[in-house]
């Protein structure tokens, strides 16, 4: 496979894994400097569904909120970049909730796998740019949506590799390297591109396992490889849940984190995913 013709296929919109358009616009509402509450409150009310299931999660324990009606409520509560994060979690959950052609692709698994990195890089977040924390956790959310395109366009090729990981324990990236030249990051961030986020989204999803690869937010996106990491190490992987994923030496000396430390990220961690596990209790079968 050529990563050319990839590439004309979702510049096309060939086929594409489809983003609801209320978690693109509220993805761009972070980049504009006159948003407010109200910008916020008015899109995301334009998809009732959404906006059901978003005050669902925020009334669950997780968020700590009870009997809160209204999204403009929630927000007020929680704040802006809260509610933006757990909409585009929500959006999220719906579109990989979509049929999933590559038969050993898990997707019960990857949105747990997802969800994980997310809340790790959240946590990360709030140690090191706590200003960014919840573009973190959305960036950590969204960071192996390479995976979806795969699945959509070229899912014997997905099945291929993620045979080839578990036979060899290798990483997917490797298997995926070997098989088809390029792995799932670089495909993510084509797809980042299309959907036109953030350019720190983009290249947190592009380069989380090549560190070194991002010359623009390499901070950002070593806390995303470390949240990476640090959920393959509890056991919360996506393809292949057993793969050894190594730690990013670059993405460590950046972010200054001693083992112990990462030790300690990691249990808080579990116990988050445990928590919010519960909070998104939608189904994912197709």
């Amino acid at each position: 496979m050529e990563l050319e013709s990839l590439s004309i296929k979702i510049a096309r919109s060939e086929n594409l894994p489809v983003l609801p358009q209320v978690a693109t616009a509220v993805l761009k509402l972070a980049d504009d400097p006159n948003a407010s509450a109200r910008n916020l409150e008015k899109l995301i009310e334009r998809d009732p569904a959404l906006a059901a299931k978003t005050l669902r999660v925020a009334n669950s324990s997780y968020y700590g909120l009870s009997n809160v009606a209204t999204i403009a409520r929630a927000i007020s509560i929680l704040g802006l970049n809260t509610i933006r994060s757990l909409v585009i979690s929500v959006s999220y959950q719906q579109m990989i909730s979509g049929r999933i052609s590559a038969k050993n692709f898990d997707k019960v698994a990857f949105w747990s796998h997802s969800l994980a990195v997310a809340t790790a890089a959240r946590i990360l977040g709030k140690m090191q740019r706590p200003e960014k924390a919840e573009e973190l956790y959305i960036a950590g959310m969204m960071h192996d949506v390479g995976w979806l395109v795969l699945d959509r366009f070229y899912p014997g090729d997905l099945e291929e590799a993620i045979r080839i990981a578990k036979a060899e324990t290798v990483t997917m990236c490797t298997a995926e390297e070997r098989l088809l030249g390029f792995d799932h990051g670089v495909v993510g961030g084509l797809l980042a591109e299309k959907w036109g986020l953030p350019v720190p989204l983009q290249n947190a999803i592009k380069f989380h396992h090549n560190v070194d690869g991002d010359s623009e937010y390499s901070e950002l996106t070593s806390i995303i490889s470390m949240a990476d990491y640090l959920a393959h190490s509890a056991g919360l992987g996506s393809c292949t849940p057993s793969e050894a994923v190594e730690l990013d030496r670059s993405a460590q000396l950046m972010l200054d984190l001693p083992e112990q430390q990462l030790k300690v990220v990691g249990e808080v961690m579990l116990q988050e995913v445990q928590r919010a596990q519960a909070a998104f209790q939608v189904s994912l079968a197709a």
